[in-house]
């Protein structure tokens, strides 16, 4: 009885574990361009974003006034 329940927990834990290593590498992948892999809180991804767009030349037209 001792035995199965060791099991049970020791397979409970490589689930979780194989699981948690494929959602990581799921999102890895998804975000696989972007540095931040997908962070929306960051405030460096902000500044980022807007030096971005400054470099970008359809906007260059609005950064010379």
């Amino acid at each position: 009885m001792g035995d199965d329940i060791q099991y049970v927990v020791i397979a409970v834990a490589v689930a979780v574990a194989v699981a948690y290593a494929g959602w990581r590498i799921y999102r890895a992948l998804k975000h696989a361009g972007d540095p931040c892999y997908g962070c929306e809180g960051c405030a460096l991804k902000a500044a980022k974003q807007r030096h971005k767009t400054k470099k970008c030349p359809k906007n260059l037209a609005d950064t010379n006034n």
